[in-house]
This record gives structure tokens, C-alpha cells and sequence, in this order.
């Protein structure tokens, strides 16, 4: 049996079905991240600022009406023009925007500050997911807290890097795995931007499972892990990635990667067909050797600032 718990505020609970788990559902409203907002949605397209740009995109999830006229979204600085089947390109209407420009996140209830690289991406996004706030929060909450003053972090399908950066910057020992060498580059760019040494962080191109297979084999442990898989991704030398089929035999390998003080696992995962239930019962089954028992899921989600809507952008996990 489920209960639903009687409190409300951004989080909407449920217990777990296992009486040794606590199992919370969530909407994670991204909401601090002061260099991003998300002005509006509606007809099939986002309206987001970056910084001082402001962006316009496509969203087959946004099958709801606009709620700002029509000229408000023609004040976009760009519009993201679909020209196939995963590619697009960027139709730049204003002459004084960069390749490239900075946006900063603050770590809550600290000074500490990352800065990393906004750009226009022939994928329709700019290298930032402003929902994944909700996830820094988390790992910067269970870092700062943590009485191991430098943990060891291992971000899989670490893309362009601000999870990486943000734990290093938290004085954890992190290698970064991601098996596409141009987001390397930009993952190392927001490292440098942030004040880090160029040895903050450990940098491996490489396919996923592959570099874990090769972990276990050295009895490496890692203090915390944080995977953000494709829903379909090819590694370095080809190798095929499918979400349904390789997720449960990769967080099995990485159970044998956990330390004894295991402090967290996030995982997040976009623009795929299961739900945040799926990712908790997989959570359950890792949690079972370890001392960490509590497992939150549920989306990740944006709330806009025309009408206050909720938009879903994908689903998450987190054992601690």
C-alpha cells in the first residue's frame, strides 16, 4: 500500500512499498539558477533567457497555448529551426550575440561560484540543462555535509561537465567519463572558467562501460556516483548503448565500485519511455548491500514565468 503524505511545498512525497526504503516521489523546480529563466511555453515551443539571451525553441512536449503574445517571442534573440531528424540550426537575430557566453550558478548557503559555457548547438539545446539545478543542489548539499573532505566522484555521461566542476570545486577527487572528445573539451573549458587547476579533474574519453568494467577489475571505490545516460548513444570505438537493456547490468557493475561509506548515486535520464518508478525500483535492488537506504525520484521540472506552468523535462533518481 501507498500513503500519500500530507505536506506540500515544491516536493509531492510518496512512501516506498518496502518497509526498510524510504522512497520519495518529487517535481524538482529548478528555481535558483538566477542567469536562466523559462518566460514562457506554449504551440509546440520554449521561450528561455540565458543570461541576457533569449532563445526560442521547439518542445514536442508543449502541446498547451502560449500565454505571452505572439510579440513578445519575436524579441528572441534566436530561433532554433529543426532540419532533420535530430539536427537543426540557429536562426540569429541579433548581430551582437557571441558564439559563446557565461552563465554562473552559487552554490546554496555558500560563496562558492562555478561558471560555465552557454551555446547555440545544432541539437537545439546550449550545453546547460537549467532543470539539472535540482541535482547540483543535491550533490552540493551531500558534499558540503559529507565528513570525507574529499571524496571520490565518478560522473558517467558527463557531457559538458558542471557536475564535475561543481563537485571539484567542493573538494572532492572526481573523474569524468564521457566517450565524446568535443564535449570533453567544453566540460575542461568550464573547469578552467571556474578557477580550477587543470588537474582538478580526472578526464577520461571513454565508453561507459567499458572504463567500469576495468574499475572492478582494479577494485577502485568511489564515494559517490552521478550517471546521466542517453537514451541511444554510441561509445568512442562504436560500441551501442540502449537504455533498457544496458542500465541494469551497469549499475550492476557499479555496486561493485561503492566504498563503505557510499555517500549518494544520482541518475537522470531524458527522452526516454519508462517512468521515475523505473529508475526507483532499480535503485531499491542496488541500495540492498549498501548503508545508504533513501532513495528520492520523480522530474525534474521548470516552472515558467508567463503563467506559472510546470514543464516536465525528464526523470530522475537519487540513493543516499
Amino acid at each position: 500500500m501507498v500513503f500519500l503524505l500530507a505536506y506540500y511545498y515544491t516536493e509531492h512525497c510518496f512512501w516506498s512499498t518496502k518497509p526498510d526504503i524510504l522512497g520519495y516521489m518529487i517535481l524538482e523546480e529548478q528555481g535558483n539558477l538566477k542567469d536562466y529563466e523559462l518566460l514562457d511555453t506554449g504551440d509546440g515551443y520554449r521561450l528561455e533567457k540565458f543570461g541576457e539571451f533569449v532563445l526560442q525553441k521547439p518542445d514536442p512536449a508543449v502541446l498547451w497555448q502560449r500565454s505571452l503574445d505572439i510579440k513578445e517571442w519575436d524579441k528572441a534573440d534566436a530561433v532554433y529551426i529543426k532540419s532533420g531528424e535530430e539536427k537543426g540550426n540557429w536562426k540569429i537575430s541579433n548581430p551582437k550575440m557571441p558564439e559563446k557566453w557565461i552563465l554562473k550558478y552559487t552554490v546554496p548557503k555558500t560563496s562558492d561560484e562555478i561558471m560555465f559555457y552557454a551555446k547555440l548547438n545544432p541539437f537545439k539545446h546550449t550545453g546547460i540543462f537549467p532543470e539539472q539545478e535540482a541535482n547540483w543542489n543535491f550533490i552540493a548539499s551531500k558534499l558540503t555535509n559529507s565528513k570525507n573532505k574529499k571524496p571520490k566522484v565518478l560522473n558517467l555521461f558527463g557531457y559538458t561537465g558542471i557536475a564535475s566542476v561543481l563537485a571539484a570545486k567542493l573538494g572532492a577527487s572526481v573523474t569524468h567519463v564521457d566517450a565524446s572528445k568535443p564535449s570533453l573539451v567544453v566540460a575542461k573549458e568550464n573547469m578552467l572558467l571556474s578557477g580550477l587547476p587543470e588537474d582538478a579533474i580526472r578526464w577520461i574519453l571513454d565508453d561507459a562501460v567499458k572504463f567500469v568494467k576495468r574499475e572492478v577489475k582494479r577494485g577502485v571505490k568511489y564515494d559517490a556516483i552521478i550517471l546521466d545516460p542517453p537514451a541511444f548513444g554510441r561509445g568512442a570505438k562504436g560500441e551501442v548503448w540502449k537504455f533498457s537493456e544496458d542500465l541494469p547490468k551497469l549499475l550492476e557493475q557499479l555496486q561493485l565500485l561503492c566504498s563503505d561509506d557510499f555517500l549518494f548515486l544520482v541518475i537522470n535520464a531524458y527522452a526516454v519511455s519508462v517512468s521515475s518508478l523505473l529508475l526507483n525500483n532499480l535503485l531499491v535492488d542496488f541500495s540492498k548491500p549498501l548503508k545508504t537506504k533513501n532513495i528520492d525520484y520523480g522530474e525534474l521540472v521548470l516552472k515558467e514565468k508567463s503563467a506559472g506552468r510546470l514543464l516536465s523535462t525528464g526523470i530522475f533518481a537519487r540513493l543516499y
